[in-house]
């Protein structure tokens, strides 16, 4: 049974550190900010359900002193993002360097309620920008159990045009890296160069033992938990 505790979760990043990879966000991976020369590490957390288990989350990087670029819902029925608990977790990880991103569903939207997606996208980054005090640099596209497929937004359009730097999905990353995902809930899979990696539900841990130069971890708070999935 894969182990998704969060004593696994502390474990992973005390092994990236252990094996000299330096942990970065994906804005600055996107702007270059870091050595060529050096093995990279992208943490990158999308939340679209479990907000409060950010709170965890905090505790961990903030004791190993990392950071991640973390991407919030603004439609999400499970949380509010604008209630003032979930505003202070996240100012809690903006404090320890972590980057805020828009976790976008611009096609849902569009689709469900014939909003105009290109003005919705332009207005959640406004208000995530005053809401946070933070300038946004860039986006997630959310997969959700609808018709939708809300990366079909940047088939047509750029990041620039919305002053973003990246989506997170760009092919400047998703073809030059080992990505690692827990989007399967309760079992890895992971993609090299932007190619899937059959059957291959090997840990990130499992994954360091072959030395990947850029490698780029997904995680979702609601995969982690400290005794019980539900708890």
């Amino acid at each position: 049974m894969c182990d998704f505790t969060f004593g696994f979760y502390k474990k992973i990043f005390q092994d990236v550190l252990k094996n000299n990879y330096k942990v970065i966000t994906l804005k600055e991976f996107f702007e270059n900010e870091y050595d060529n020369n050096e093995k990279i590490f992208i943490n990158r957390i999308d939340v679209d359900v479990e907000i409060g288990r950010l709170k965890t989350i905090y505790k961990i990087f903030k004791e190993l002193e990392i950071k991640a670029s973390i991407y919030l819902r603004l439609h999400s029925p499970e949380y509010n993002l604008l209630s003032i608990g979930n505003i202070k977790i996240i100012q809690d990880l903006i404090s320890i360097g972590c980057e805020i991103g828009v976790h976008t569903e611009l096609e849902d939207v569009n689709g469900y309620c014939g909003i105009d997606n290109l003005k919705l996208l332009k207005e959640e980054i406004k208000l995530f920008e005053v809401l946070f005090q933070i300038k946004i640099y860039g986006t997630a596209s959310h997969g959700d159990r609808t018709p939708f497929n809300n990366l079909d937004f940047w088939k047509n359009n750029s990041p620039k045009d919305f002053g973003l730097i990246y989506e997170a999905y760009d092919k400047k990353l998703w073809d030059n890296c080992l990505y690692v995902s827990d989007s399967e809930w309760t079992q890895w899979k992971s993609y090299r160069n932007g190619k899937l990696l059959e059957d291959d539900r090997r840990t990130p841990i499992e994954h360091m033992i072959d030395n990947p130069k850029i490698m780029h971890l997904l995680t979702h708070p609601e995969s982690w938990y400290n005794n019980y999935i539900y708890e």
